[in-house]
This record gives structure tokens, sequence and C-alpha cells, in this order.
């Protein structure tokens, strides 16, 4: 029995020293450092964000280095050197707290999955190394192109280490609040030499302080176009011309205006019903029955930009001939 409990003390204090000498190992043992490359590069130092409109580009190449790692913005000055406290000031920001999906149904819908933040207008993403200049920079108190504009410097770390890329160039250009373009057409005449039309105007007018968007198409002699002409448009294809939403027609029929949400597109890094990346547009169709009695369906579609908040009106306008309506 004595043999019996002297064995057992002796199991007893074996296992307890092993278990010290291997704490006491593992505590000497160093952790694993995170990898950290010295040949992580930006494949760009140079940016050049339109004012105006949310930018948000990465050019960052980790080359395996260990993520999460860290990034920062430091030292932000003029070219000069002097300070520049309006890129690092917090200014309110609409973010999306919800995904935009194209599909809501209403301006409250859109609202409800948007809320204001306070952010600097030019940052670096914390764990992304994503660049942002916000919506809310504004010529008026933002230095822009042919300005020299500004430097700045980034850190990058992780517990591997830490690196500083010196002296990028941030050189925004003054903003362009709208912008027109002419797509495509599908059997669209000249109503004088029936031949497509090639020669035409779009103006872009800011009328107000509100958030609507109006149509418009006028003649050769500047006289509205009545939009009943587009006779192949449904209920449904007025509804859905623009994610917009009350569409309130001109007693005459020469305009069509709708309350949206801008900026148009709202994202432009999604294709929707409403838009082809950072375009939106809008298709307006109509029928004419041509001669030996072939009916001929007639679509013109119209891409645009509009990043300022505002009452718009987009105004299609064929200097030297208007489209065939009518039939042969």
């Amino acid at each position: 029995m004595k043999k019996f409990n002297i064995y057992l003390r002796s199991s007893l204090l074996f296992s307890t020293a092993l278990c010290c000498l291997q704490s006491c190992v593992k505590d000497f043992v160093p952790s694993e450092k995170a990898a950290f490359s010295l040949d992580m590069a930006f494949s760009q130092t140079e940016f050049r964000p339109v004012l105006g409109r949310n930018y948000n580009q990465n050019f960052f190449n980790d080359d395996q280095s260990t993520r999460p790692l860290n990034f920062r913005i430091l030292n932000v000055r003029a070219f000069d050197g002097s300070e520049a406290p309006e890129l690092l000031k917090p200014f309110p920001v609409e973010v999306w707290k919800k995904p935009y999906t194209g599909l809501e149904t209403s301006l409250e819908e859109i609202n409800a999955k948007r809320e204001i933040v306070n952010r600097p207008l030019w940052e670096i993403g914390l764990h992304s190394g994503s660049f942002t200049m916000w919506n809310v920079a504004s010529s008026d108190f933002v230095r822009v192109e042919p300005d020299s504009c500004y430097l700045f410097d980034v850190e990058v770390s992780n517990s591997g280490g830490k690196r500083y890329f010196k002296d990028f160039k941030l050189k925004p250009q003054k903003e362009i609040p709208a912008s027109a373009y002419f797509n495509e057409s599908e059997n669209v005449v000249g109503d004088s030499t029936r031949q497509p039309i090639l020669d035409q105007q779009f103006w872009l007018n800011r009328t107000g302080d509100g958030s609507s968007i109006t149509f418009k198409f006028l003649d050769s002699k500047l006289k509205p176009i009545k939009l009943s002409k587009f006779n192949g448009m449904t209920a449904e294809d007025w509804k859905y011309l623009v994610h917009g939403f009350n569409p309130k027609f001109a007693t005459d029929s020469s305009s069509v205006t709708y309350d949206v949400v801008y900026p148009m597109p709202l994202v432009p890094t999604l294709n929707t019903r409403f838009n082809e990346g950072e375009k939106a547009f809008s298709t307006f169709k109509y029928n004419r029955v041509a001669f030996g009695g072939a009916r001929i369906s007639s679509t013109y579609k119209l891409l645009y930009t509009i990043y300022q908040k505002g009452d718009w009106e987009i105004i299609v306008y064929f200097p030297t001939q208007a489209p065939l309506f009518d039939n042969d």
C-alpha cells in the first residue's frame, strides 16, 4: 500500500513539473508575427477626383501582407506647405445604411436606406486602403486645378511592421453638375429627309432647389414636341422612365416631371432598370405605319448624369428636323 502511494505521488510530481516546463517553454517561444511585405505599393500616387460627386478608388497592392492592415492619411497640406484644414474637417454626408437595389417604390423607401454621418472630405479606409472624396466637397473652399492643390502621406501597418508612403498628390477637378448624352436610337428618322437624325442638342437647366427632373423635346422652331407623340409608351413605361415618382404631365403635353432623389444614378456601381453603370438612362418609344402598312417601332434612348441636387430639366432640341411621328 505504501509503495502505491509513493508511486502515485511521484507521478503527480512529474506531471506537475512537466506542465510547468511546458508553460515556461511556451512563454519563451516568440509569437508568430504578421507578414509585412516591403514590396507593398500603391499603383497610383496622384488623384484627380471631380468635386460634387462621391469618389472611391483602391490602388493598393499588399503583396501578400497579412490582413487586416491599418491605413492612415498623414500630414495633409497645400502644395506650398501650408495647412489644409478643409480636407480634414468633418462634414455631414449621406451614406447607405441598407443596400440600394433600384426596386424601391417610393422616395420614402429610398431615403430610409440612407443616413447622415460626419466624415472628412478626403479619407482612406481604415482597413481597405480605399481613397474617398465625398460629394459635399466644393470648389468654393477646396483648391482645384490649375492650382497645384495638395500633398499628403500615408501610413500602412500591421503587427509585423509599419511603412510610410510620402508625397501623394491630390488635384481635385472643378464640379461638372450634370451631363447628357445621346446614346442610341432605333428607327428614328427626320420628318423632312426620312434619314436618321444626326443633328441634336441637349440642354440641362437647373431651375430650382427642389429635387425633381423634367423632360422636354423641341423641334427646329423651338416649339415643344408633344409627349403624346410618343404613342408607344404604356403607363408602365412612363412609370419607369426614371427612378422617380409622382409623374406630372404639363396640360399641353409639352413636358413630364418626376420627384426624384439625387444624384442620378444613385449607385453608379450597380446596373438597374434605370442606369447603365455611371449613366442613368430614359427610353422614349413611338410607333408609326410606313408605306405598305408595315408597323415601325421606334425608340430614343437618352443617357445622362446629374450630381447636384435641384429641380433639373433635360431638353432635347432638334435644330434641323424633328423625328417623323406621322404615318406614311
